[in-house]
Protein backbone atom coordinates (compact mmCIF):
# COMPACT_ATOMS: atom_id res chain seq x y z
CA UNK A 1 0.00 0.00 0.00
CA UNK A 2 1.00 2.97 -1.19
CA UNK A 3 1.73 5.93 2.05
CA UNK A 4 -0.65 8.78 2.41
CA UNK A 5 1.00 11.65 4.98
CA UNK A 6 -1.15 13.65 6.76
CA UNK A 7 -0.10 17.70 5.18
CA UNK A 8 -0.80 19.46 8.92
CA UNK A 9 2.36 19.93 10.89
CA UNK A 10 4.42 18.97 8.45
CA UNK A 11 7.56 21.37 6.91
CA UNK A 12 8.65 18.55 4.53
CA UNK A 13 6.72 15.77 2.77
CA UNK A 14 8.34 12.99 0.38
CA UNK A 15 6.44 10.42 -1.05
CA UNK A 16 8.42 7.22 -3.38
CA UNK A 17 10.97 9.69 -5.12
CA UNK A 18 13.52 7.95 -7.78
CA UNK A 19 16.25 9.19 -9.68
CA UNK A 20 18.80 7.31 -12.03
CA UNK A 21 21.53 8.77 -14.02
CA UNK A 22 22.08 6.67 -16.68
CA UNK A 23 22.83 2.98 -15.07
CA UNK A 24 23.06 4.34 -11.69
CA UNK A 25 20.11 4.41 -9.22
CA UNK A 26 20.69 7.38 -7.14
CA UNK A 27 16.94 7.32 -5.34
CA UNK A 28 14.82 4.30 -5.13
CA UNK A 29 11.15 5.37 -3.65
CA UNK A 30 12.66 7.58 -1.42
CA UNK A 31 9.72 8.57 1.35
CA UNK A 32 9.93 10.62 5.10
CA UNK A 33 8.51 13.82 6.45
CA UNK A 34 10.07 16.09 8.50
CA UNK A 35 7.84 18.60 11.04
CA UNK A 36 7.55 21.87 11.57
CA UNK A 37 10.62 23.22 13.69
CA UNK A 38 12.28 19.50 13.98
CA UNK A 39 15.75 18.95 13.09
CA UNK A 40 16.59 16.27 11.05
CA UNK A 41 19.86 14.77 10.42
CA UNK A 42 20.15 13.43 6.90
CA UNK A 43 22.87 10.42 6.86
CA UNK A 44 24.75 8.46 4.48
CA UNK A 45 27.76 7.36 2.96
CA UNK A 46 29.37 9.14 0.05
CA UNK A 47 26.81 8.58 -3.24
CA UNK A 48 23.70 7.54 -0.81
CA UNK A 49 21.52 9.73 -2.42
CA UNK A 50 21.40 12.90 -0.03
CA UNK A 51 22.20 15.59 -2.43
CA UNK A 52 19.92 14.46 -4.95
CA UNK A 53 17.15 14.56 -2.53
CA UNK A 54 18.24 18.01 -1.48
CA UNK A 55 18.05 18.98 -5.22
CA UNK A 56 15.01 17.83 -6.18
CA UNK A 57 13.66 19.09 -2.62
CA UNK A 58 15.00 23.11 -3.59
CA UNK A 59 13.73 22.53 -7.68
CA UNK A 60 16.85 22.56 -8.98
CA UNK A 61 16.16 18.32 -10.30
CA UNK A 62 13.30 16.85 -11.70
CA UNK A 63 12.94 13.43 -10.18
CA UNK A 64 11.74 10.16 -12.77
CA UNK A 65 9.23 9.69 -10.19
CA UNK A 66 7.41 10.57 -6.81
CA UNK A 67 6.71 14.03 -5.68
CA UNK A 68 7.29 16.13 -2.68
CA UNK A 69 5.77 19.10 -0.83
CA UNK A 70 7.58 22.17 1.26
CA UNK A 71 5.00 23.52 3.56
CA UNK A 72 2.01 21.68 1.78
CA UNK A 73 3.89 23.65 -1.83
CA UNK A 74 4.41 20.85 -4.58
CA UNK A 75 8.08 21.18 -5.45
CA UNK A 76 7.24 20.40 -9.23
CA UNK A 77 4.36 22.83 -9.62
CA UNK A 78 5.57 25.54 -7.99
CA UNK A 79 9.31 25.74 -7.83
CA UNK A 80 9.81 29.63 -7.28
CA UNK A 81 6.88 29.07 -4.44
CA UNK A 82 9.08 26.77 -2.83
CA UNK A 83 12.21 28.85 -2.95
CA UNK A 84 10.52 31.28 -1.51
CA UNK A 85 10.30 29.18 1.04
CA UNK A 86 13.51 27.85 1.53
CA UNK A 87 17.36 28.53 2.24
CA UNK A 88 19.86 26.01 0.94
CA UNK A 89 23.55 26.00 2.30
CA UNK A 90 25.90 23.92 0.30
CA UNK A 91 28.80 22.27 1.26
CA UNK A 92 31.44 25.10 -0.59
CA UNK A 93 29.75 28.24 -0.33
CA UNK A 94 28.54 30.22 -3.29
CA UNK A 95 28.87 33.67 -2.36
CA UNK A 96 31.03 36.45 -4.33
CA UNK A 97 34.55 36.43 -2.67
CA UNK A 98 35.12 40.22 -4.35
CA UNK A 99 31.45 41.39 -2.44
CA UNK A 100 32.02 42.38 0.88
CA UNK A 101 30.13 41.10 3.26
CA UNK A 102 27.12 43.22 3.85
CA UNK A 103 26.71 43.42 0.39
CA UNK A 104 26.73 39.70 -0.66
CA UNK A 105 23.45 40.07 1.97
CA UNK A 106 22.31 42.72 0.39
CA UNK A 107 22.74 40.86 -3.13
CA UNK A 108 20.95 37.89 -1.78
CA UNK A 109 17.93 39.87 -0.79
CA UNK A 110 17.43 41.26 -3.96
CA UNK A 111 17.50 38.19 -5.41
CA UNK A 112 14.82 37.01 -3.32
CA UNK A 113 12.69 39.83 -4.40
CA UNK A 114 13.22 42.05 -0.77
CA UNK A 115 12.80 45.72 -1.50
CA UNK A 116 15.85 48.07 -0.89
CA UNK A 117 15.24 49.01 2.41
CA UNK A 118 14.23 45.42 3.58
CA UNK A 119 16.99 43.87 2.41
CA UNK A 120 19.69 46.10 3.71
CA UNK A 121 17.90 45.96 7.09
CA UNK A 122 17.90 42.61 7.01
CA UNK A 123 21.68 42.40 6.15
CA UNK A 124 22.68 44.52 9.38
CA UNK A 125 20.20 42.03 11.31
CA UNK A 126 22.35 39.08 9.97
CA UNK A 127 25.41 40.46 11.00
CA UNK A 128 25.08 41.22 14.28
CA UNK A 129 22.94 37.77 15.02
CA UNK A 130 25.83 35.62 13.29
CA UNK A 131 28.64 38.29 15.34
CA UNK A 132 30.12 39.61 11.45
CA UNK A 133 29.16 43.29 12.29
CA UNK A 134 33.13 44.02 12.27
CA UNK A 135 33.34 42.20 9.12
CA UNK A 136 30.71 43.87 7.17
CA UNK A 137 32.62 45.78 5.09
CA UNK A 138 35.52 43.20 4.58
CA UNK A 139 35.42 41.53 1.27
CA UNK A 140 34.25 37.86 1.56
CA UNK A 141 37.53 36.24 0.36
CA UNK A 142 39.27 37.39 3.37
CA UNK A 143 37.31 36.03 6.09
CA UNK A 144 38.65 32.29 7.76
CA UNK A 145 36.69 29.24 6.74
CA UNK A 146 34.60 29.44 9.50
CA UNK A 147 33.24 32.70 8.94
CA UNK A 148 32.99 32.08 5.39
CA UNK A 149 30.70 29.04 6.93
CA UNK A 150 28.75 31.82 8.75
CA UNK A 151 28.23 34.12 6.50
CA UNK A 152 27.17 31.38 3.63
CA UNK A 153 24.29 30.26 6.33
CA UNK A 154 23.19 34.28 6.75
CA UNK A 155 22.81 34.55 2.96
CA UNK A 156 20.39 31.58 3.34
CA UNK A 157 18.57 33.45 5.95
CA UNK A 158 17.97 36.82 4.19
CA UNK A 159 14.29 35.83 3.18
CA UNK A 160 13.42 34.49 6.42
CA UNK A 161 12.97 30.83 4.88
CA UNK A 162 10.78 28.53 7.08
CA UNK A 163 13.25 25.68 6.08
CA UNK A 164 17.01 25.69 6.35
CA UNK A 165 18.68 22.52 4.14
CA UNK A 166 22.41 22.45 5.52
CA UNK A 167 24.84 20.17 3.26
CA UNK A 168 27.85 19.37 5.74
CA UNK A 169 27.95 22.78 7.31
CA UNK A 170 30.82 22.24 9.42
CA UNK A 171 33.64 20.40 7.32
CA UNK A 172 36.85 21.75 7.23
CA UNK A 173 36.56 23.92 10.22
CA UNK A 174 38.47 23.90 13.23
CA UNK A 175 37.05 22.49 16.74
CA UNK A 176 35.93 26.08 17.84
CA UNK A 177 34.62 27.26 14.95
CA UNK A 178 32.60 23.70 14.70
CA UNK A 179 31.55 24.50 17.89
CA UNK A 180 30.33 27.83 17.49
CA UNK A 181 28.17 27.30 14.53
CA UNK A 182 26.21 24.54 15.44
CA UNK A 183 25.55 26.70 18.58
CA UNK A 184 24.27 29.02 15.68
CA UNK A 185 22.44 26.22 14.09
CA UNK A 186 20.61 25.20 17.72
CA UNK A 187 19.79 28.68 18.28
CA UNK A 188 18.38 28.98 14.37
CA UNK A 189 16.56 26.49 14.67
CA UNK A 190 15.14 27.50 18.24
CA UNK A 191 13.40 30.14 16.49
CA UNK A 192 11.02 27.83 14.71
CA UNK A 193 13.11 27.30 11.39
CA UNK A 194 12.81 23.99 10.10
CA UNK A 195 16.64 22.13 9.62
CA UNK A 196 17.67 19.52 7.35
CA UNK A 197 21.00 18.70 7.89
CA UNK A 198 23.64 16.31 6.30
CA UNK A 199 27.01 15.44 8.10
CA UNK A 200 29.89 12.97 8.06
CA UNK A 201 30.22 13.83 11.45
CA UNK A 202 28.31 11.20 13.73
CA UNK A 203 28.64 12.98 17.09
CA UNK A 204 27.44 16.00 15.77
CA UNK A 205 24.21 14.57 14.29
CA UNK A 206 23.55 12.93 17.53
CA UNK A 207 23.93 16.37 19.08
CA UNK A 208 22.15 18.55 17.33
CA UNK A 209 19.28 15.85 15.65
CA UNK A 210 15.91 15.53 17.35
CA UNK A 211 15.70 12.60 14.64
CA UNK A 212 17.98 10.69 12.02
CA UNK A 213 17.07 8.83 8.83
CA UNK A 214 19.72 6.72 7.12
CA UNK A 215 20.04 6.25 3.53
CA UNK A 216 22.48 3.88 1.91
CA UNK A 217 22.20 3.27 -1.65
CA UNK A 218 19.27 5.63 -2.68
CA UNK A 219 16.92 3.57 0.06
CA UNK A 220 16.05 5.12 3.81
CA UNK A 221 16.86 2.01 5.96
CA UNK A 222 16.96 3.52 9.16
CA UNK A 223 14.60 6.05 10.73
CA UNK A 224 14.14 6.91 14.68
CA UNK A 225 15.87 9.61 17.39
CA UNK A 226 19.52 9.19 17.87
CA UNK A 227 18.84 7.04 20.95
CA UNK A 228 16.63 4.80 19.45
CA UNK A 229 18.98 4.09 16.14
CA UNK A 230 22.10 3.88 18.35
CA UNK A 231 20.18 1.31 20.43
CA UNK A 232 20.52 -0.90 16.94
CA UNK A 233 23.40 -2.56 18.27
CA UNK A 234 22.62 -3.14 21.77
CA UNK A 235 24.14 -7.05 21.53
CA UNK A 236 27.42 -5.18 21.03
CA UNK A 237 28.70 -3.89 25.01
CA UNK A 238 31.15 -1.83 25.19
CA UNK A 239 33.62 -1.29 28.02
CA UNK A 240 35.96 1.32 29.26
CA UNK A 241 38.69 -0.05 30.90
CA UNK A 242 40.95 2.41 32.96
CA UNK A 243 44.97 0.83 33.28
CA UNK A 244 47.62 1.59 36.36
CA UNK A 245 49.79 2.09 33.83
CA UNK A 246 50.17 2.22 29.39
CA UNK A 247 50.80 -1.21 28.51
CA UNK A 248 51.72 -3.23 25.12
CA UNK A 249 48.51 -4.30 24.43
CA UNK A 250 48.91 -4.49 20.24
CA UNK A 251 48.02 -8.57 20.70
CA UNK A 252 44.39 -8.52 23.27
CA UNK A 253 42.33 -9.72 20.39
CA UNK A 254 44.44 -12.60 19.82
CA UNK A 255 44.75 -13.00 23.54
CA UNK A 256 41.51 -12.47 24.53
CA UNK A 257 38.93 -14.26 22.38
CA UNK A 258 35.68 -12.56 23.74
CA UNK A 259 36.60 -9.48 22.64
CA UNK A 260 35.20 -7.98 19.46
CA UNK A 261 37.31 -4.69 18.84
CA UNK A 262 39.77 -2.76 21.21
CA UNK A 263 41.61 0.60 20.97
CA UNK A 264 43.87 2.10 23.28
CA UNK A 265 43.87 5.96 24.54
CA UNK A 266 46.75 6.19 27.02
CA UNK A 267 45.26 4.36 29.84
CA UNK A 268 42.17 3.99 29.09
CA UNK A 269 41.53 0.63 27.21
CA UNK A 270 38.34 0.22 25.32
CA UNK A 271 36.92 -2.96 24.12
CA UNK A 272 33.06 -4.16 22.52
CA UNK A 273 32.61 -7.91 23.35
CA UNK A 274 29.70 -9.97 23.19
CA UNK A 275 29.87 -11.33 26.87
CA UNK A 276 30.59 -9.28 29.39
CA UNK A 277 31.52 -11.41 31.88
CA UNK A 278 34.21 -13.84 29.81
CA UNK A 279 35.23 -10.43 28.57
CA UNK A 280 36.42 -9.43 32.12
CA UNK A 281 38.36 -12.28 33.11
CA UNK A 282 40.45 -12.43 29.83
CA UNK A 283 40.84 -8.83 30.29
CA UNK A 284 42.29 -9.32 34.07
CA UNK A 285 44.36 -12.13 33.68
CA UNK A 286 45.97 -10.85 30.13
CA UNK A 287 46.39 -7.31 31.89
CA UNK A 288 48.19 -8.87 34.97
CA UNK A 289 50.43 -11.07 33.16
CA UNK A 290 52.02 -7.59 31.64
CA UNK A 291 52.55 -6.11 35.13
CA UNK A 292 49.59 -3.69 35.23
CA UNK A 293 46.41 -3.17 36.96
CA UNK A 294 43.27 -2.44 36.19
CA UNK A 295 41.77 0.62 38.37
CA UNK A 296 38.14 0.64 36.76
CA UNK A 297 36.23 -0.77 34.61
CA UNK A 298 32.97 1.17 33.33
CA UNK A 299 30.02 -0.05 30.82
CA UNK A 300 29.70 2.83 27.91
CA UNK A 301 26.01 2.60 25.73
CA UNK A 302 27.35 2.47 22.35
CA UNK A 303 26.91 5.35 20.31
CA UNK A 304 25.19 6.43 17.03
CA UNK A 305 28.56 5.87 15.36
CA UNK A 306 29.02 2.55 16.19
CA UNK A 307 25.16 1.82 14.96
CA UNK A 308 25.79 3.77 11.67
CA UNK A 309 28.89 1.46 10.85
CA UNK A 310 26.80 -1.72 12.32
CA UNK A 311 24.00 -0.74 9.44
CA UNK A 312 26.30 -0.03 6.92
CA UNK A 313 27.90 -3.49 7.22
CA UNK A 314 24.60 -5.14 7.20
CA UNK A 315 23.93 -3.49 4.01
CA UNK A 316 27.17 -4.17 2.56
CA UNK A 317 28.47 -0.53 2.10
CA UNK A 318 32.13 -0.24 3.92
CA UNK A 319 31.58 3.76 4.78
CA UNK A 320 34.39 5.02 2.52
Amino acid sequence: MEKSYPTTGKALIVERLCKSYKDTKALSGVSFIAKRGELLGYLGPNGAGKTTTINILSGLLEPDSGRAEVYRIDVAADPIGVKQRLGVVPEESNLYPELTCRNNLIYAGELYGLSKSERMSRADDLLHQFGLIDRSGKPFRSLSRGLKRRLTIAAALVHSPDVLFLDEPTAGLDVVSAMKLRSLIRDINGAGTTVLLTTHNLREASDLCTRILILIGGRIVAEGTPSEISARVSSIKRLSVGLSQQLDLSDIREACKAIKSASIDGNELKVDVLDVHDAIAQIMTYVELRGGRILSIESVAPSLEDAFISILEQHGEDGN
